[in-house]
């Protein structure tokens, strides 16, 4: 990595517009012209009607040109045109389209067999050359997914709520060991990993998600920013051929209040389709506060999406969405240790004053054109904002002697903003030289983060902020809301990408897939009160190479190499801009899919390496530090499964087990060649649900049930490794019944009520998520 010259910033942002509007210039002009092709679109949709394609796919290319799977509605595109006779001869005559079918990006089922996520290409994933796994709207609404993270629980390399129940809406997530919670962030394709300079992060609410993808281990070659661990892509719900119309009522334990709808449209002919999805929540939850007659925190949240999609040929697709997602709650889970080290049952925060508030909202827009068999250009582009205004506090430590209970607290209060552009363009073709066949991608991507800190603490007037007594808490004192100025930075990371793809198939059995990219990386901190500026330029090329054999029985072991680069926002506790990270991971693994079922299974063997490491402050639960190195290796598999589709249609099993050893290699600190906080090395989950449509009993038709066990074993609570927090179990359930247009679930997470610690750190225990329990009323008409 070296330190390059370059234009002055005006000139960089001046080039950058200059490309952008170039390129989307020239889309424009191919979509305009693309009306005057008639006779090609005509004999295209002839030719792709015929086609029957293998399961379901992210891009929307598949909208026009898929052909059913057994027992899937089929999609059917029709175009026709006419000839203009000569005294028409100035008059263009538009194709007429029809589409009919589901998005795309929908799968009936657990087993997603297509991604666009692992190569920015529609790719069958067992001929991806890495980790990779799919939730699917299926498995979504089947588990009743609540929040983010309960999404992944089921989701091999992947620990999620590290810090136990989280009413902030934080996604804490590591990945291979990795922490995950922005770095790991993505959205349709783009990075969201925008990072605040204190508590600033993107969050997401599951409803509006059709898919997550998560992509384990370095990507950066496609991606640009994105950790060692891997990505987790979250895909929206888009506009879809077929009409959508249900609304959702929910009621669960701590009161929780949910009204959600997802409503969606097309044209007579497909080519204007429309969806709207949007959502109101009102739950208290399980932080009760001591001493005060049962007061819990709360979380609100409001969220709005709406897209649209219009098709003005079948060559070309463009999409715009937009959404709007307000989150409210004071439910900041701090449990205090007592001076002896062990538990209490004592909130370190106090209701009337901890607030974590954020407004958030983004628009984005996806444009796809297919020139012919051999070209299709795609630009993605989404713009994100995000305010917040965020109270709590900082622990002083134990008082006197005289008051050996007494935990002293000082009040902090923050303002920040959030505000990432990201533009990705890139130009797929396909050709043959003999018998090898290519599948290349040539690309640019551009992404800006900024991010501003007014962090304040103390007051002019002197007063103090009151402590708070384990023995006997006080909450909802008089606390005064600090007005000191202590720090008031700003930061930006501007980084410029390109890279290229070559999916090489030789003799329908071997995949090549070889990429490189080159990033260059200007960041720019200022202190705003010292009057400091600080830049920093880097560059660095990440790759990747993965080899793959295709078995025609749906066996494909790979082997891969690949590099992740990530430019980091944020400070130390001293207040200095972070490095960069480099990742490099060496990985071999096989893929099991039967061919004609609807079944995937992966084993996954890593070994992976990250320079420049973030790890938590300990002395600072919202600070982090760079340890040097750590190296993680290790063992993944999962099983996504239609068990005994023969036998008993309907019973469906998802499966995973994860082993990693995840060791600080270097370190100028004493956690050297020591294990990560929060990091388990042994995970296991299984989840099993029928459905008893087909025992042809009438009654039974619309009954479902389900249940699964989770498994995460212990981890370290210090670096040093000198004590742990205790290996949990934990149990779900879940029951539905369909009758006519109305669906009725009742979902239990943690259905025994096992109290845990999912871990404790700095002075602080973080409790797990007690039992929850959540009926949803969806009426679809």
């Amino acid at each position: 990595m070296n330190s390059i010259i370059t234009p002055p910033e005006g000139t960089i942002k001046l080039n950058n517009v200059i490309l952008l509007s170039a390129v989307q210039l020239a889309l424009l002009t191919i979509s305009l012209n693309s009306y005057a092709e008639p006779k090609q679109i005509s004999d295209k949709a002839a030719e792709t009607k015929n086609q029957q394609i293998e399961g379901t796919a992210e891009s929307s290319e598949q909208i026009t040109n898929k052909a059913a799977e057994a027992k899937k509605p089929q999609s059917e595109t029709t175009a026709s045109s006419t000839e203009p006779d000569a005294d028409k001869s100035n008059v263009t005559v538009l194709p007429a389209v029809t589409v009919k079918g589901k998005a795309s990006d929908q799968i009936n089922g657990y087993a997603a067999k297509r991604s666009m996520t692992g190569t920015k290409t529609d790719t069958p994933i067992i001929e991806i050359p890495q980790s990779i796994s799919v939730v699917t709207r299926d498995e979504l609404d089947m588990r009743s997914v609540q929040n983010f993270t309960e999404a992944l629980r089921y989701t091999p390399g992947v620990t999620t709520d590290n810090f136990g129940f989280q009413g902030t809406g934080f996604e804490n997530i590591f990945l291979r060991g990795f922490d995950g919670l922005t770095n790991a962030n993505f959205r349709d394709g783009l990075s969201n990993a925008a990072q605040g300079l204190f508590f600033g992060s993107y969050i997401t609410d599951p409803y509006g998600l059709e898919r997550i993808d998560v992509l384990r281990g370095p990507s950066s070659v496609l991606f640009g920013r994105g950790d060692a661990g891997g990505i987790v892509n979250r895909v929206t719900k888009r506009p879809t051929a077929d009409p959508i119309r249900e609304i959702e009522l929910q009621y669960g334990n701590f009161d929780r209040k949910r009204v959600a709808a997802d409503l969606g449209f097309a044209n007579k002919d497909g080519t204007l389709m429309f969806r709207l999805v949007t959502l109101g929540l009102d739950t208290d939850t399980q932080v009760k506060f001591p001493n005060t007659g049962g007061d819990r925190a709360f979380n609100r949240r409001f969220y709005i999406a709406p897209s649209v999609t219009w098709r003005p040929t079948v060559n070309t697709t463009i999409t715009l969405m937009g959404d709007v997602l307000n989150n409210r709650t004071n439910a900041a889970a701090f449990y205090l240790a007592a001076p002896d080290g062990n538990r209490t049952n004592v909130l370190f925060g106090d209701p009337d004053f901890v607030k974590y508030s954020t407004n958030q909202s983004s628009f984005s827009y996806q444009i796809e054109h297919h020139f012919n068999e051999m070209f299709t250009a795609r630009q993605n582009f989404r713009h994100t904002d995000q305010d917040g205004r965020f109270n709590d506090f900082f622990p002083l430590g134990y008082n006197t002697v005289d008051q050996p209970t007494l935990q002293d607290r000082s009040a902090f209060s923050t303002r920040e903003r959030l505000n990432q552009t990201v533009i990705d363009t890139h130009l797929q073709t396909k050709l043959n030289t003999g018998p090898v066949h290519h599948t290349m991608l040539t690309g640019v991507d551009w992404n800006v983060t900024s991010a501003s800190l007014k962090f304040f603490e103390g007051n002019q007037d002197g007063s103090v902020t009151p402590g708070i007594d384990i023995l006997n808490p006080v909450y909802s004192l008089p606390i005064a809301k600090p007005d000191i100025l202590g720090i008031h930075a700003k930061q930006k990371i501007n980084q410029f990408g390109v890279y290229i793809q070559d999916q090489i198939r030789y003799d329908e059995n071997w995949i090549l897939t070889l990429s490189g990219r080159y990033d260059r990386v200007h960041s720019t901190d200022n202190d705003l009160l010292s009057a400091v500026t600080t830049k920093a330029k880097q560059d660095a090329f990440t790759g990747r190479a993965g080899l793959t054999y295709r078995f025609a029985n749906g066996i494909a072991p790979y082997v891969s190499y690949s590099q992740s680069f990530l430019p980091q926002p944020g400070f130390d506790s001293s207040n200095n801009p972070f490095d960069p990270t480099r990742g490099t991971q060496y990985e071999v693994g096989i893929k099991f899919q039967p061919v004609g079922g609807r079944s995937l299974y992966t084993l996954a063997l890593f070994d992976l390496t990250k320079t420049n490491v973030l790890t938590r402050d300990p002395n600072d639960p919202f600070r982090s530090l760079q340890t040097g190195e750590i190296g993680s290796r290790g063992a993944e598999l999962e099983a996504k499964a239609e068990l005994l589709p023969g036998l008993l249609p309907g019973l469906n099993f998802i499966g995973s087990f994860t082993y990693q050893e995840v060791t600080v290699t270097k370190s100028n600190d004493t956690n050297l060649d020591k294990m990560p906080i929060l990091v388990p090395n042994t995970m296991a989950s299984a989840w099993l649900d029928y459905s008893f449509r087909s025992l042809g009993i009438e009654w039974l038709r619309g009954l479902g049930i389900g249940g699964g066990v989770r498994y995460v074993g212990r981890v370290y609570n210090d670096p040093e490794n000198t004590s742990t927090t205790s290996a949990f179990t934990l149990f779900d359930a879940t029951l539905r019944y369909d009758y006519g247009p109305w669906v009725f679930n009742i979902n239990a997470s943690n259905i025994f009520n096992n109290k845990y610690v999912s871990s404790q750190l700095a002075g602080n225990f973080f409790l797990g998520t007690e039992r929850t329990v959540v009926g949803t009323l969806k009426y679809r008409f």
